[in-house]
């Protein structure tokens, strides 16, 4: 990576000691199975500088040291933080476009999976089938929609994209809460979250100056190596299943890395701030 320069390590300081302050300041939601790491929006900034390789790392270790889950998440939840920085970091090679997009929707599709082998077992039935086809027809029948709708500059066809999804998510929901259950109620969930997560990228297109899909990939490596990884040791001490663990632990990097860390990308992005 290169020797930093004197304003990286003041900058790398500064987004330690960040993330050092919001994860004790919400101390409750930091920890353990049941997580939203508010911390770890900021797991996006590698993407902007490479100065918060080093300070995620340091930050991650100095809020472990207080987080009470033992000597194994102060040592091992540092260094999957790393490596998630270092892939969030090379996010910006991969090229704009339909493959960025693909790539970025990983995390919701593996959680929706994950939700249905919790749901069922990993069993196939006949409402697990046509629970998925409804699933697949109705992503199939979105996805052109907001893939034209997200690249074009035209405001009536955002606006009328937004009006249809709006009335059609209405009807998903009020349909899930009256009839579903089981696995009916993970699949409509799956396309409830992907549907809004399409919303979402909408929306960040819309601001001034719009963004390059690459941008989609920077919460990719800290949502899944933070599920998968800090999982195998995080369940067992806590007495919980591990694909469990990582539906739980999945969700709240979601939350914390796409919603909030997203838009604080794309807010500190044109800014300058770490050049």
């Amino acid at each position: 990576m290169g020797r930093l320069s004197i304003k990286e390590i003041s900058n790398a300081g500064l987004i330690a000691a960040a993330y050092t302050v919001l994860a004790l300041a919400f101390l409750p939601i930091s920890f353990g199975v049941y997580q939203v790491r508010i911390a770890e929006a900021l797991t996006v900034l590698p993407f902007l500088t490479r100065a918060a390789v080093p300070g995620l790392f340091v930050g991650v270790l100095l809020a472990n040291i207080f987080g009470g889950m033992g000597w194994v998440d102060i040592v091992v939840g540092p260094l999957i933080t790393l490596v998630a920085a270092i892939l969030t970091r090379q996010a910006r090679l991969i090229p704009t476009g339909k493959m960025s997009l693909t790539i970025a929707i990983l995390p919701p599709i593996l959680m929706w999976l994950g939700g249905a082998y919790l749901l069922t077992g990993a069993q196939v039935t006949l409402r697990t089938v046509l629970g998925a086809v409804l699933s697949i027809l109705v992503i199939a029948i979105l996805s052109p929609m907001i893939s034209k709708a997200s690249f074009e500059d035209q405001p009536g066809s955002r606006l009328n994209l937004l009006k249809g999804g709006s009335v059609l998510l209405l009807v998903l929901a009020a349909w899930l809460m009256n009839t579903a259950t089981g696995i009916y109620f993970i699949v409509l969930g799956g396309v409830l979250m992907l549907a809004t997560l399409a919303t979402y990228v909408m929306l960040l297109n819309s601001l001034k100056g719009g963004f390059s899909t690459n941008i989609l990939i920077a919460p990719l490596p800290p949502v899944l190596l933070n599920a998968f990884g800090v999982s195998i040791y995080l369940a067992p001490i806590l007495g919980f299943n591990y694909w469990f663990s990582v539906q739980m632990i999945g969700l709240g990097q979601l939350i914390a890395c796409y919603l909030i860390g997203l838009t604080l990308l794309k807010l500190l992005g044109k800014r300058e701030i770490f050049i």
